[in-house]
Order: C-alpha cells, then sequence, then structure tokens
C-alpha cells in the first residue's frame, strides 16, 4: 500500500528538498505542498494525507498548533524545523518524530519508513474494521431471525444488537431488553419476539425468554421448573408447562 505525503514549510527551498528526497521513494505519493498552517489544515480536510512533513516556525498557524487540531487525526506528523527548542512541545503534539534541520538523507528516510510502517499498521486496521462491517450486514440481510433491536429513545435512534440480551421480560403490551448496563421497554409482544429471536434465546415462562448464552448456572428444582442464574446476576424461575421444552434445548447442547 502506497501512503500519502503532504509537505508544509513556508520556505521554497525546503519544500523543494522534501519533494527531491520523497521522489526517490515509490512507495510514497506526494499530494500537495503548503506554505502555512491555514493552507495545511484546508489540505489536510480535502486530501487526508497519511504522513504530515510540518514545519513548526510558519506565519499565523504555526505546526505546533496545526498538530494539536489533528490530535484525534489518524494522520502521523513528521516535525521538520531548525529550532531544537521545540521539540518537547512536538511531542507533546503526539508527533510520530522530529527532523532538525539541516538533515541529511539517511535520517530522513529512517523516519519516514518508520511513519510508512505505522502506516500500513493503520490501513490494515482500518480494512480489517470494513471487512468486519460488511460481513455484519450479510449476516443481518441474509438472517430470517432478529440480529437487533432499533428503536427511538429520547428522538434519537437507538440500536441494540441481539447478542447483548440477557433476558426479556413481558410488561403488558411490551418487552423489556435487560443487557448488562440497561433495560429498555420495547413495543412488542413476547410471542411475536419468540418466534424472531435467534435459536441461542428459549422461553422458559410466559413471561421471561433467556438467552442461553448469557446462563451462568441452571439447576433443576424437583418440581419440574429451573432456576436460571443469569450473568447478571438476575435469578429466573421457569414454569412447570415448558419443562419439556427447556430438558429437550438444553440436552442439545
Amino acid at each position: 500500500m502506497r501512503s500519502t505525503v503532504l509537505i508544509v514549510d513556508d520556505e521554497p527551498h525546503a519544500r523543494r528538498y522534501l519533494r527531491e528526497l520523497l521522489s526517490k521513494d515509490h512507495d510514497i505519493e506526494l499530494v500537495g505542498e503548503c506554505k502555512n498552517g491555514r493552507e495545511a489544515l484546508a489540505q489536510i480536510e480535502s486530501k487526508k494525507p497519511d504522513i504530515l512533513l510540518l514545519d513548526i516556525q510558519m506565519p499565523g498557524i504555526n505546526g505546533i498548533e496545526v498538530a494539536h487540531k489533528l490530535k484525534e487525526s489518524s494522520c502521523i506528523v513528521i516535525f521538520t524545523t531548525a529550532y531544537d527548542q521545540y521539540a518537547l512541545k512536538a511531542f507533546e503534539a503526539e508527533a510520530l518524530n522530529y527532523l532538525l534541520k539541516p538533515f541529511n538523507e539517511d535520517r530522513f528516510f529512517k523516519v519516514l519508513d518508520r511513519a510508512k510502517e505505522m502506516t500500513a499498521l493503520q490501513q490494515h486496521a482500518q480494512l480489517g474494521e470494513k471487512m468486519m462491517g460488511l460481513y455484519s450486514d450479510f449476516r443481518q440481510a441474509h438472517s430470517p431471525h432478529l440480529t437487533q433491536f432499533t428503536f427511538r429513545e429520547n428522538g434519537l435512534d437507538r440500536t441494540i444488537p441481539t447478542m447483548d440480551i440477557i433476558f426479556i421480560e413481558a410488561r403488558s403490551i411490551y418487552a423489556i431488553l435487560n443487557t448488562a448496563d440497561d433495560a429498555v421497554l420495547y413495543r412488542a409482544a413476547l410471542n411475536l419476539l419468540e418466534q424472531q429471536l435467534p435459536t441461542n434465546f428459549l422461553r422458559i415462562h410466559r413471561s421471561y425468554i433467556i438467552n442461553m448464552d448469557h446462563v451462568e448456572r441452571f439447576t433443576y428444582l424437583n418440581n419440574n421448573t429451573f432456576s436460571f442464574l443469569m450473568t447478571d446476576n438476575t435469578e429466573l424461575i421457569s414454569s412447570r408447562s415448558y419443562k419439556t421444552a427447556i430438558s429437550e434445548r438444553w440436552s442439545g447442547q
């Protein structure tokens, strides 16, 4: 994967030197040059470079200020400057490294290679996240069961993955979705949800459906009922009418 680079320096000869060095690395794509911090912020927003070669002492917005605005960005910053007293501030701004002018080719490419390695790791991680997202979308599109609960809360859309549900409790015309962190009122009848939920959910009572993946311990109570201790420490007791269904499902686990 090629790494994209943006040069930011107010001195034309410095930009020219960096441009010449970068031309020797075929894994690098130079996406632009800027002569001040204001131009840099605009170019970073539009071109989203992987690596930023950033001078510190510039008119207007200086390099330190630019870098601080990028602290939430994945852009890797390499400071280039003639003033070594800025080194500490450079690292406080989370720069990858610091090139003190005048620097030679060996020093430049050592720092650049490190930045390229970091970029490659980030790109692989982003690719993995995209693939996981695509796989999740595929599963939801092709699954005959509910994979998530979507509803509006306080005017905003909210989603709870089905696998996060510990148990569901009937409450009039609603169901209460119990997770490790919350108990959410969801407008649906338990009978309907029972038909839509994945196979790891089990109806144990007219008022309860449990996620078998969240059962900490279950015990037979000798009166055709079972006690289920869930991962949130809630204890649920099954009704006698579900004894056969529970026994058959649990013996198949």
